[in-house]
């Protein structure tokens, strides 16, 4: 017989071997007599288990899965906009290749098996940060499967996502931290699921982050078009963080000043214009206002949805400071000339100091004779010198200016408040 003629041979006793050795394998598949009964159990559940396939008879039937989330740790990344969330996730689902009657095996009720043994929901985070998401468990993660074949899988998770905050009324401002759960690769007609949380308290957090308080947490539900365009659906389960900042020493060190910046803008408006206090006042007044601009600029959110209010009010009380340098530069030049000031000005002059607001806005200044004097004769510009005789034909002209200058300061500072001084309760 020639060598040709052996290799058809050779070809077919492989074959039979083969198929001999799968029929074997698979007819002691089961026999496991001498084993424990979980062991057995578990291999009559898993014997020709596939754990590609969802775990249905008729495929028409739907898989309904029961998520939830049980957060232990919140963090975010200010940078790099990025939100943590370390928690626990729990899916329960209904496998019907896996129930037995505990009756034939030593009334066994529940097993434990290995996630990737069995057939899992592909429910992952649909807006994650790619890469960040991380689940050591997984592949590792035990199921405790119940005699009717109900399947209970708890992993421990890292979730990301991105998360971009209103940084509006910093430092109250509130952030809403949003993660999308879906299926990837099925259906609505195929996987059904939903979660038993509607809110979940914040409280239950075993550890904190060292910057956000975490508030509440609710759960909301929408129907979105599959993804492999099969003309179905598909459900989303979104869970809403709301976190609010830490604002008590953010609030002492960066709010409270303003106070004191603003006092010192109207200190300085209030003084005698040609006295040295008040350039020394005026200055270090600008002074501060450029060191706390600085200081708030570093400490401010350098990303996020809108320019903080706060360091708006910052800016615009910076170009207070600087119109109180200039203001009270020129009026110590107009009180050193000694020319009489045109006649419209005077006569403008006299008539504020004559009537009762301008007393009343020059109390501190007048006295009884220079008042007395404007009285008997408005038109003379000798009016507006002071009593002592000493010429200062521009004095009140720039304590007049001076008062409606710390007036106006007084309006504007008012509607700086009412605009861009952040509060909580206007945060909320």
């Amino acid at each position: 017989m020639g060598r040709n003629n052996l290799l058809p041979i050779s070809s077919l006793i492989f074959i039979l071997v083969v198929l001999c050795t799968s029929a074997t394998a698979r007819s002691d598949c089961n026999n496991v007599e001498s084993k424990s009964t979980m062991l057995q159990l578990k291999r009559h559940l898993l014997c020709e288990y596939d754990s590609t396939v969802r775990p249905v008879k008729n495929n028409n039937n739907v898989t309904h899965v029961t998520f939830t989330v049980t957060p232990h740790f919140v963090e975010y990344q200010q940078g790099r906009e990025i939100f943590e969330l370390h928690t626990w996730i729990s899916m329960i689902w209904q496998d019907e290749h896996l129930s037995w009657d505990p009756a034939q095996f030593d009334n066994i009720k529940w097993l434990t098996v290995i996630d990737y043994e069995i057939w899992t929901p592909d429910i992952v985070l649909h807006n994650e940060k790619i890469g960040e998401s991380t689940s050591s468990y997984r592949g590792l993660a035990k199921c405790w499967v119940s005699e009717s074949g109900l399947v209970h899988w708890l992993m421990p998770v890292k979730f990301s996502t991105f998360c971009v905050t209103d940084t509006t009324w910093w430092p109250y401002n509130i952030m809403n931290c949003t993660l999308q759960f879906g299926s990837w690769s099925h259906a609505g007609d195929e996987i059904s699921f939903s979660s038993l949380q509607d809110t979940i308290s914040g409280e239950i957090l075993q550890a904190k982050d060292v910057e956000w308080d975490l508030l509440k947490i609710y759960v909301t539900e929408q129907e979105v078009t599959y993804k492999y365009n099969s003309g179905t659906t598909t459900r989303l389960l979104s869970y809403h963080f709301i976190s609010q900042r830490h604002w008590g020493i953010i609030c002492i060190a960066y709010v409270s000043p303003t106070i004191a910046l603003m006092a010192l803008s109207l200190t300085t408006l209030w003084l005698e214009p040609k006295s040295q206090e008040r350039m020394i006042i005026a200055n270090l007044n600008f002074i501060c206002h450029l060191l706390a601009l600085q200081d708030v600029h570093w400490e401010v959110p350098k990303s996020g949805i809108n320019i903080p209010l706060l360091l708006s009010f910052y800016e615009k009380s910076l170009v207070i400071a600087l119109f109180t340098i200039i203001l009270t530069s020129f009026l110590r030049y107009l009180q050193n000339l000694s020319s009489d000031p045109p006649v419209w000005i005077s006569n403008g002059t006299t008539f504020v100091l004559r009537s009762k607001a301008g007393q009343i806005l020059l109390i501190n200044i007048l006295n009884p004779a220079a008042t007395a004097k404007i009285e008997a004769d408005a038109d003379d510009n000798t009016d507006l010198m002071p009593s002592d005789g000493k010429k200062m034909p521009w004095l009140y002209v720039t304590m007049l200016i001076g008062r409606l200058a710390f007036l106006s300061v007084v309006l504007a500072y008012i509607v700086l408040l009412s605009m861009y001084f952040p509060t909580y309760h206007r945060m909320k």
